[in-house]
C-alpha cells in the first residue's frame, strides 16, 4: 500500500537519500542534512498550528510504501512563496520604442526581474523514485497535495504556482545561465541553485540586474530554452497542466524554466472533489480509480484505490479500509481519476 503522509523526524535519513538521488534539479530539496532537518521541523510545526490565513507555514509530505516503510517520493507546499523574503522571477514584458519622426514603432521582448509571485502558494520539492515514474505514484504526490490545499483553503492563497526546472545538461550546464546569470554571479549553475535552496534570497536582489533585459540582445542559445522544461520534469509539468496550471508570463531566474500558475477556484480538482463517508463492502463491477484523502492520527493522508461512488458515499473493500486504518462511515475527501 502506498500512502502520501506528512513527514516526521524519523524520516530524515531516508529523505537525505532521496535528496542525493534528486540531484541539483530539485533545489528546494538540497542534500544538506541540517537544511532537511529544518525543513522537517518547520513542516511539523506548520501542521500543528491553527491557521486562519497563509504565512510562513511549509507543509512537507512523503510517499511511503507502508509494507516496508520505504520512502518513494516527496512533495511540499509553501503557504506563501515569499513570506519572509521576496520570491524572484523574470517576467516576460513588451517594451515599446517609438519615433514619430522616423516612423518607427518597435515592440521589444524584455525580461524584468520582479517579485510579483511572492503572495502565491507554491508547490515545490517534487521528487519521485525512478521506479515509480510510470505508476500512479506521481499523481498521488501532485493531486494529494492539491487535495490537501483545497480541503484547507484557509491555509493558502487564492493563487497557486509551481516552478519547474529548465534546460540543463548532465554536467550542470544551463544555456540561459551561461549567457545571462553567469555574467552577474561568476559561478556555476549547480552552485547558484544550491545557494538558492539553502540561503537567504537577498543575494538575488544584490546581484541580478534590476533593469529589463532585452531578449534580442541575449544569445540565441539562451533564447531558445526560455520557458522550456527539463525532460526529467515533463511528467510533473503534465500532471499540473492537466489540473489547469499554465505557463503564464514568468520564468525562473537561473535557467528560465517555466513557472506554472493557476487560480485556486478554477482548478478541476477543486471543482470536482467530493466530501463524503467511506464504506467498506464488496465492490460492484463498474469500479473507478479514486484519490482518497482523510484526516488521521498522522495528519492529512491520501491514497489511490479502486472504488464505487454512490451519492456522498465512497465504497472500497473492507480489507483495504482496515489496511489503511480507517473506519466505517469515516469522513473522507475523494476524486474520481
Amino acid at each position: 500500500m502506498i500512502v502520501l503522509r506528512p513527514v516526521k523526524l524519523t524520516d530524515l535519513s531516508n529523505i537525505e537519500k532521496l535528496a542525493v538521488d534528486s540531484g541539483p534539479m530539485v533545489c528546494t530539496l538540497p542534500a544538506k542534512r541540517e537544511h532537511l532537518l529544518q525543513k522537517i521541523e518547520q513542516s511539523i510545526y506548520s501542521f500543528e498550528q491553527d491557521v486562519f490565513c497563509p504565512g510562513e507555514e511549509s507543509y512537507f509530505f512523503v510517499l511511503e510504501e507502508t509494507d516496508t516503510g520505504h520512502l518513494l517520493g516527496t512533495g511540499a507546499i509553501n503557504a506563501l512563496a515569499g513570506y519572509r523574503q521576496a520570491f524572484y522571477s523574470f517576467r516576460n514584458d513588451i517594451i515599446i520604442h517609438s519615433s514619430r519622426e522616423l516612423n518607427v514603432h518597435s515592440r521589444i521582448h524584455a525580461l524584468t526581474l520582479n517579485h510579483d509571485l511572492s503572495d502565491h502558494s507554491q508547490l515545490c520539492s517534487f521528487y519521485i523514485d525512478p521506479s515509480q515514474r510510470h505508476t500512479l505514484s506521481p499523481a498521488l504526490i501532485t493531486l494529494g497535495r492539491l487535495m490537501f490545499m483545497n480541503a484547507n483553503s484557509n491555509r493558502f492563497a487564492n493563487e497557486w504556482m509551481a516552478v519547474l526546472p529548465g534546460i540543463a545538461d548532465t554536467q550542470g550546464r544551463a544555456p540561459f545561465w551561461e549567457h545571462v546569470g553567469r555574467k552577474f554571479f561568476g559561478m556555476d549553475y549547480n552552485q547558484v541553485e544550491y545557494y538558492n535552496g539553502t540561503r537567504d534570497k537577498a543575494f538575488v536582489a544584490e546581484l541580478m540586474p534590476h533593469y529589463p533585459l532585452y531578449v534580442p540582445l541575449i544569445d540565441e542559445e539562451a533564447q531558445a530554452v526560455m520557458g522550456q522544461v527539463h525532460q526529467d520534469a515533463e511528467l510533473q509539468y503534465q500532471l499540473l497542466n492537466d489540473q489547469g496550471f499554465e505557463p503564464d508570463k514568468y520564468v525562473e531566474i537561473f535557467d528560465a524554466g517555466p513557472i506554472l500558475t493557476a487560480p485556486h477556484n478554477a482548478l478541476p480538482i477543486c471543482l470536482n472533489m467530493k466530501t463524503g463517508s467511506l464504506v467498506g463492502e464488496p465492490l460492484h463491477a463498474d469500479t473507478k480509480q479514486y484519490l482518497v484523502g482523510y484526516q488521521g492520527a498522522k495528519g492529512f493522508c491520501a491514497f489511490i484505490a479502486e472504488g464505487n461512488q454512490t451519492e456522498d458515499r465512497l465504497i472500497i473493500t473492507k480489507e483495504l479500509m482496515e489496511e489503511v486504518g480507517l473506519t466505517q462511515h469515516q469522513k473522507v475527501w475523494f476524486l474520481a481519476l
